[in-house]
């Protein structure tokens, strides 16, 4: 009996999904592709491809001079969902010789102790107030306070613990990098309700006006706009990162400002 494939058999499923993904980055594959990097015969690498060919069909043609299946001019998956993200693992590809394909910036690292991060999230989930050593660049101090952590954010660089402070008795933002110690914890008491973290707003942009109709058409293209303005949605307590990130939270005027918010 020859080989089979069970596209109900977890393993199977796999490689089949590796098929479709192939075939849809890089536009063709072997079945030497299959055997390699699954660790299985040849023939089975064919029954693979059979399986593949038989739910979706119409899918592949096969190229005799170069002995590769290519992927039909109208290729659609049908077992897997492409992401962005994906496509640039796809191009790394996780060996050696394809490491230069693919580069991201190094920043530096927001430290976060895992002590701390242990603490503060028991805390979130127990319902806890805890006592902190927190440093502080607005004010400029370093000292104990009391917080009750209720949430975590991340502003795209660092994360912070959303909780309400009693020194300055309103919802704040504390780096958790900036916490130095951990003190005692505590049942928390009821505290008001947080309004800006409940409350959804949206931010709408549209490329800056001082651009010249190319370069507006390039920076919608690049944020996806929609007949020219993008939309976030966003918690209204994470707003200001928002803009910071966007590039909106600068004084106008800026040189290389590239956006511009839309009022009204």
């Amino acid at each position: 009996m020859g080989n089979v494939t069970n596209s109900e058999n977890w393993s199977a499923r796999a490689r089949l999904i590796y098929i479709e993904r192939i075939a849809y980055w890089r536009g063709s594959l072997r079945r030497a592709d299959i055997s390699k990097h699954f660790g299985v015969s040849v023939p089975q690498a064919s029954a693979d491809i059979a399986e593949y060919l038989r739910l979706n069909p119409g899918s592949l043609d096969y190229d005799r001079s170069a002995k590769r299946y290519v992927a039909a001019k109208d290729f659609a998956p049908k077992l897997w969902k492409p992401e962005v993200d994906d496509g640039f693992a796809f191009a790394q590809g996780g060996e050696a010789s394809n490491e230069d394909r693919v580069a991201r910036i190094d920043l530096p690292n927001r430290h976060v102790s895992l002590p701390v991060l242990r603490a503060v999230v028991r805390a979130v989930s127990e319902g806890e107030s805890l006592r902190i050593y927190y440093y502080s660049v607005n004010s400029g101090t370093a000292g104990w306070r009391w917080i009750t952590p209720r949430a975590f954010a991340n502003d795209g660089y660092r994360w912070h613990v959303r909780a309400w402070c009693f020194e300055d008795k309103a919802y704040k933002d504390f780096v958790l990098g900036r916490i130095d110690k951990i003190g005692e914890a505590q049942a928390a008491e009821p505290l008001p309700v947080d309004k800006d973290w409940d409350t959804w707003v949206t931010v709408k942009f549209k490329a800056h006006p001082a651009l010249s109709p190319v370069q507006q058409q390039a920076v919608q293209r690049d944020f996806a706009m929609r007949n020219g303005v993008g939309t976030l949605r966003v918690r209204k307590a994470l707003m200001l990162y928002t803009l910071v990130y966007l590039g909106l939270a600068e004084p106008d005027g800026t040189k290389h400002r590239r956006l511009e918010l839309v009022t009204g």
